[in-house]
């Protein structure tokens, strides 16, 4: 690896992707020891290798007799990595108490003070992993918190971190979770169903639905359909993570070819590659979305005071990159802590952003707004074209869109997922358009105790 890539990428020691960014918060799916070993020996391998520091913490079915020993294998002098202080191997209950309350920020300032110890020391970053299967039912919300801290915290940072969790023992929705809150997901072959199994869980469901003496009552009825909408879920979600892994490697292919030296019809195809790969990204987030929206009827967020100012600034610097010849503008004056899900106010403006971008002209500047002086509103406005008004109630339906060039189309669930994303707040999103500006605006109610 080049100096120049050693700087923005650090190898994986995956095969399916070879490189990964400085700054990544990866997801992975297991059901067994096997998993874990196949996925994270030769994950740290590579760390080691490149003289990053790493921190493993595990636990059964891998305990950390069993990662050490099974590291050994590859890495001859990994008891002198150890006592020199490369690589720390922990059971997950010397690194978590049993039963305790979960403080994101103090985990995330472990997590910072590591990597700030680790580039005093000399090694190029810190790379970890957590065996997330510890995590109890009523920790969960905490701890989507803490996943949701470390998603925004490590953009820009020598920090490369990766989160196992137990697949078997997940249902739908926490699949979900898992995966809106990390860059991608990674899982074996074996951490999914076969073919044959979900044949037969189908079947099963199907000859108790037909029996003639299991008469459905309405509860069962009504479980069988929340267990079909679940199963539809996770299905949808599984797709989007398998097609994101692979976008994913095609990505980071595009962006280690533009570190070498390309010709300008080389480095205009690699740059092609990468809009490409956001572009699917995005349609792949829509319908997991939409179809999350429309199984358990509107999206489930999760609330919480902080991060959403950090979150909404984080979404347009993406925005800015992705678009380095558009100029948006942003004035935001947030005072107060807000009950929000920042994860998917994010999603929500950029989802307004990116209609701006495409429909607005392409000659001025898309301005975004935020406050909460009159409740919380944010809004996004572009000059262009007027929206005819009988056709702004259309606009929120899902698989709407207008007219753009073929590269610029989508799905026409931006706007439906908008106003899904409102609603689960409690809040509305207006249209208002004419000659001189088009502008949708998201207000929401600020309660006292929020003052």
């Amino acid at each position: 690896m080049s100096e120049d890539s050693a700087q923005a990428h650090a190898p994986s020691g995956i095969a399916s992707l070879p490189l990964l960014s400085w700054g990544s918060h990866i997801g992975q799916l297991f059901r067994s020891a096997d998993d874990l070993r196949d996925f994270l020996v030769p994950y740290f391998q590579a760390g080691l290798e490149n003289h990053e520091r790493c921190l493993w913490v595990t636990e059964a079915p891998f305990s950390a007799d069993d990662a050490r020993a099974a590291l050994r294998t590859v890495v001859p002098d990994l008891d002198a990595r150890e006592q020199q202080g490369q690589i720390e191997i922990l059971d997950v209950r010397s690194f978590y108490a049993k039963g305790a309350a979960l403080s994101a920020h103090a985990l995330i300032e472990g997590l910072l003070e590591r990597e700030r110890n680790a580039l005093a020391a000399g090694y190029r970053g810190l790379r970890t992993n957590g065996n997330c299967s510890w995590v109890e039912k009523a920790q969960w919300d905490d701890f989507l918190d803490y996943e949701s801290s470390v998603q925004q915290m490590v953009r820009g940072r020598r920090l490369i971190c990766m989160c196992s969790y137990r697949h078997d023992g997940m249902d739908a929705a926490a699949t979900r979770d898992v995966l809106d809150r990390h860059q991608f997901v990674l899982r074996s072959a074996a951490s999914d169903l076969s073919d044959d199994a979900r044949s037969a869980t189908a079947a099963d469901a199907s000859d108790t639905a037909d029996s003639p003496d299991s008469p459905d009552s309405p509860d069962s009825q009504d479980s069988q359909d929340s267990q079909r909408d679940l199963d539809a879920i996770q299905a949808i979600a599984v797709l989007g993570h398998d097609l994101r892994n692979p976008l994913a490697a095609i990505g980071a292919g595009a962006r280690l070819l533009r570190l070498g030296k390309l010709d300008e019809r080389e480095r205009a195809i690699s740059e092609t590659i990468g809009r490409s790969v956001r572009h699917m990204t995005a349609l792949i987030d829509d319908i997991s979305d939409a179809s999350r929206s429309r199984f358990v009827d509107g999206i489930p967020v999760r609330l919480r005071r902080d991060g959403l100012e950090a979150s909404l600034r984080h979404a347009i610097e993406e925005l800015r990159l992705a678009h380095p010849l558009r100029r948006i503008d942003l004035a935001m004056s947030l005072t107060r802590p807000v009950a929000t899900d920042p994860v998917y106010m994010a999603r929500m403006l950029s989802n307004l952003v990116k209609n701006a971008l495409t429909y607005g002209a392409q000659n001025e500047p898309v301005k975004v707004t935020v406050s909460d002086a009159d409740g919380l509103v944010l809004s996004v406005s572009n000059q262009g074209p007027a929206i005819p008004r009988e056709l702004h109630e259309r606009l929120f339906a899902p698989f709407t869109r207008g007219p753009v060039r073929e590269e610029q189309r989508g799905l026409g669930l931006g706007l439906y997922i908008v106003a899904e994303i409102a609603r689960a707040h409690g809040a509305s999103v207006e249209l208002n358009s004419d000659e001189a500006e088009t502008r949708f605006t998201f207000r929401m109610p600020i309660g006292d105790s929020e003052s």
